[in-house]
């Protein structure tokens, strides 16, 4: 028994020994790390080749290694927003329009043009000719004013206008914006008074966010008055907080009879949240709704995540592709994208990138260089550190001032896309495996030849002391 008992140890000691130790070598992805100079506390952006190879959900099988092979302090830091945009005002200037308008209301059907020359830029305002033989009177009216905001980038609030308008009687301006001058969208209108020079309001028309880049911004009234003059417009934007940017990972699609014009499903790569997928149709012209659907294994049945309209569709010259899916935090291995059935489904496979939330390493840079970062081993101990333990005195937003770290090229096993990821990663977790199965079925035969050796001596009579 005792025999039996010391077997059975030796055993033991050899599958615990035979369990990956936390080293570099055991990860499935590994970069060398340049670190600032002058600090032992460093912070690192983590870019889409190391999120697409991380396999734990809060990512805690990231690594900073230092040259001895030790594992440093590390902490993990959302990205936080960038700096709020403070509140402004831009002020642009209106180029007024002039037609001859026929005597009467003023109310004519009008075409604007536009044509920017040596000269400068030029505004015209065509009128509809009168019937053959008939005699119209026409004078030289405004009728408008146009504001380029082709160059704005930001979405805005409100604009008020820069205007003199006929006092005593209420008075109304309309807004509508346009890409090429020819089709006009309402935007808004604003009905103002004044007397004696004042007005009662300015004359301020809500945006509420709207976007005016690659627009022109027309102001327009009723009737033709020579008292109306436009000087120009005020803009402004209040005060807001940008996001942090999200991080894009290209999926490559396996080329395999699963994918079809119906449905394409692929294993993520890695276990990183997907805060959302964009799912883009090939081509300018296609329109699909679609279910996504996930599961952790293949051995689960699919679950409804969500459903989408992808849509590529052409209008006045530009292709307009259907937005980004949200999904929160969706971590899941396997996903399936199907098409309607009563839809002829993806002419091509769809392109697919998945966007992830940012996020930083912070880690003390201790031992001697160089330092190694290492990503991708799924049965990884947990050891984030919480972030107020490595900064002292903590405070939000702390780690942003400390020095960065940079990223240098991969060392091990190769380029961190999407699509290389499904290999490395696969190989190495078969590895993995079948060496835990080597020493389990190891240990299964030592523990039979363990168990026919007690069975003999359990069979054989008992000695006399004499023997």
């Amino acid at each position: 028994m005792k025999k039996v008992l010391l077997g059975w140890m030796l055993v033991t000691a050899s599958m615990a020994g035979a369990a990956p130790a936390d080293q570099p070598a055991q990860y499935a992805a590994r970069w060398p790390l340049a670190v600032a100079p002058g600090s032992s506390l460093q912070r690192l952006a983590l870019p889409a080749e190391v999120l697409s190879h991380v396999q734990s959900r809060d990512l805690h099988d990231l690594r900073v290694f230092n040259a001895a092979g030790q594992a440093v302090p590390v902490a993990l830091a959302r990205a936080a927003a960038a700096a709020p945009v403070p509140a402004t005002m831009v002020n642009l200037p209106a180029l007024p329009v002039q037609a001859d308008v026929p005597g009467g209301d003023g109310k004519a059907a009008l075409s604007l043009r536009i044509e920017d020359t040596a000269q400068g830029r030029t505004v015209q305002l065509e009128v509809p000719q009168p019937a053959s033989g008939a005699s119209v009177r026409t004078a030289a009216t405004t009728v408008g004013a146009l504001v380029d905001t082709r160059a704005l980038k930001d979405t805005w609030q409100a604009v008020e206008l820069d205007t003199d308008w006929p006092e005593a009687r209420p008075f109304t301006f309309y807004l509508t914006t346009s890409s090429d001058l020819k089709r006009w969208q309402a935007v808004g209108d604003v009905t103002v008074y004044r007397a004696a020079g004042a007005a009662l309001a300015p004359p301020r028309v809500l945006l509420e966010g709207r976007s005016l880049q690659d627009q022109y911004l027309r102001i327009s009234w009723e009737g033709a008055s020579p008292q109306v003059q436009v000087r120009g417009v005020r803009l402004q934007r209040t005060a807001a907080t940008v996001p942090p940017a999200r991080v894009a990972v290209p999926l490559a699609l396996p080329n395999d009879a699963q994918n079809t014009a119906q449905a394409v499903q692929w294993r993520m790569p890695f276990a990183a949240p997907v805060a959302a997928l964009d799912i883009r149709a090939v081509g300018d012209s296609a329109l699909v709704p679609v279910r996504v659907l996930v599961r952790q294994s293949r051995e689960q049945p699919w679950n409804l995540l969500s459903r989408h309209v992808v849509f590529a569709l052409t209008q006045d010259g530009q292709v307009h592709r259907s937005p980004m899916l949200e999904l929160g935090q969706a971590a899941w291995r396997e996903w399936r994208i199907e098409a309607d059935a009563a839809s002829p489904g993806f002419a091509e496979p769809p392109q697919i990138t998945a966007w992830l939330e940012p996020a930083q390493l912070v880690f003390v840079a201790s031992g001697s260089s160089p330092y190694t970062l290492a990503a991708g081993r799924a049965e990884a101990p947990a050891a984030l550190l919480p972030l107020p333990s490595l900064i002292p005195g903590y405070a939000a937003g702390d780690e942003a001032k400390l020095p960065a770290a940079t990223l240098e090229q991969v060392t091990t096993p190769g380029a961190a896309s999407a699509g290389s990821a499904v290999a490395v990663l696969d190989v190495q977790g078969d590895t993995r495996r079948w060496v835990l199965w080597g020493v389990l079925a190891a240990g299964v035969v030592a523990l039979a030849a363990f168990a026919w050796v007690l069975s003999r001596q359990m069979r054989e009579p008992p000695r006399s002391p004499r023997d």
